[in-house]
């Protein structure tokens, strides 16, 4: 081999080798508004991804890679994620700004304190309801998403009629299918996003609201009307379902002369406070349901749950707040310290009065019941969301999503499945998957970072490192900060 020929090989080999090292060791260069270096990412899609690398430019994720240990960044703020893990932020799908007006102002702070980035309200008259949305949209960065369904839209009489305390008014009466598609057009004008259908419709009424309902664009939740069962009321259209209400009856062993009993009961009553006649109808089918269950009717009933994709709010918080007792526990009592003195000072005594009380083998039954439930419809490929129904019974706004959280894993969801509960199948609900719900280049920067996994105890969702909402963050003295003010005030 001739020198000048050996030269050029010998150059050869040493540029492949420099740009081999190159490659290996070529810097990233990262830009945006905040890098959050080296944090393991959870979501429903695609589970638990290890050291990751994300840039939030603006409102949005701009870029999600594996972590790169040179890099440069030409942004604003880096945020050591090492040891910490980054969820979506959290939806609570069953809330009422309407139901305590006194707390509705704080009502935002606790949930962003929490975590909880988006909520739905279920019920509310519009004039105490659609404040809040409009709120939320005028100051994206400042609060929770708010979706709203405006007032219960009940038959007659209606059950929320602001006769008492435990009656708000948040529910308004259809005698008719004309009434029904009337008020569906007029929510729809009031730019609700979704309605909510209640248990004293008719079964002609109900179906009627339905389908204009999606004629609309308007997903329709609610409780199974008492005069119909849950098969029915699914095929008519109803997308969700509201603390397995009423399910109960529709897979007893006697279903169907439950179901002929209600309806002789609505005609008899008619004439009676809505919901007075509701108590009464629940206390006279709901435990003989619960105690006499048909397993072959469940799988009847649920698969055509699955079929119709008609997806269930356990709100298990609620449903077996009697059992649970989670007012009865002094760490949650010392979140009353958050809301207005007056309601704090009430909740506080009022809790401690309803602490002395041990449950009874009915709601000992029912909270079985619900938890079984739970793992059925899971089974049943039926999707559930997560809500809470707060702030009724002691359930303070965000804090009680968390509690739900626990009790769907107690009922035997994976940590994962409950996180999607809260994440990504509320976002699909409201057909927002392509913005929300995974931690995906492109989707708004809706984030939780976790001191601790998640997927190793669903109690970590609580320990809250920063909170990101529309690409804003909230570091833990930010969050700190907001707690004060709410203890101040």
């Amino acid at each position: 081999m001739n020198q000048k020929k050996a030269t050029l090989i010998y150059f050869w080999i040493f540029t492949l080798i420099l740009g081999n090292w190159s490659c290996n060791n070529s810097i990233t260069k990262y830009e945006g508004d905040i890098l959050i270096q080296n944090i393991n990412i959870i979501d429903a899609k695609n589970g638990l991804q290890k050291e990751m690398d994300i840039v939030v430019k603006n409102d949005k994720i701009q870029m999600v890679n594996p972590h790169q240990k040179e890099f440069s960044f030409s942004g604003n703020i880096t945020i050591d994620g090492n040891g910490k893990f980054l969820i979506p932020g959290l939806w609570d799908a069953h809330v009422h700004f309407a139901y305590l007006t006194e707390l509705a102002p704080s009502m935002f702070k606790l949930f962003l304190v929490n975590g909880v980035t988006s909520v739905r309200d279920t019920g509310g008259k519009l004039d105490l309801v659609k404040p809040w949305k409009d709120a939320a949209e005028k100051d994206p960065q400042n609060s929770p998403r708010v979706k709203i369904a405006g007032p219960l839209l009940d038959g007659v009489p209606v059950v929320y009629d602001g006769s008492g305390p435990n009656r708000p008014p948040l529910g308004t009466g259809a005698k008719n299918p004309e009434e029904g598609i009337k008020l569906v057009d007029q929510f729809f004008d009031a730019q609700v996003d979704l309605i909510k259908a209640y248990e004293m419709l008719s079964p002609e009424t109900f179906a009627a609201v339905a389908a204009r309902a999606k004629e609309k664009g308007l997903k329709v939740t609610g409780h199974v009307p008492l005069s119909m069962d849950v098969i029915s009321a699914s095929n008519a259209g109803l997308n969700s379902m509201e603390h397995l209400r009423n399910l109960e009856m529709s897979i007893a062993k006697d279903a169907d002369k439950l179901l002929l009993k209600r309806r002789e009961m609505l005609v008899a009553g008619k004439n009676d406070q809505g919901g007075i006649l509701r108590s009464r109808m629940h206390q006279a089918q709901r435990m003989h349901a619960v105690q006499n269950q048909d397993p072959l009717k469940r799988k009847e009933v649920l698969s055509v749950l699955a079929k119709n994709n008609t997806w269930q709010i356990p709100t298990l918080t609620i449903a077996t707040a009697g059992t649970n007792a989670v007012f009865a526990r002094p760490e949650w009592r010392a979140n009353y310290k958050y809301l207005p003195d007056s309601l704090g000072n009430q909740w506080m005594e009022s809790s401690i009065k309803y602490a002395e009380n041990s449950p009874d083998q009915n709601a000992k039954d029912y909270t079985k019941w619900a938890e079984e439930m739970v793992k059925h419809l899971s089974e049943a490929n039926v999707g559930i969301m997560a809500g809470t129904d707060c702030p009724i019974f002691f359930l303070t706004p965000g804090y009680s999503l968390h509690e739900e959280l626990r009790l769907l894993v107690k009922s035997g969801l994976t940590s994962l499945e409950a996180i999607n509960a809260a994440t990504l199948r509320p976002a699909q609900y409201f057909n927002l998957e392509n913005e929300l719900g995974t931690i995906e280049n492109g989707k708004l920067a809706d984030l939780l970072i976790l001191d601790e996994n998640p997927l190793d105890d669903i109690r970590n969702t609580q320990k809250i490192n920063a909170v990101f909402k529309n690409g804003k963050l909230f570091d833990r003295t930010a969050l700190d900060e907001m707690l004060k003010d709410l203890e101040e005030n």
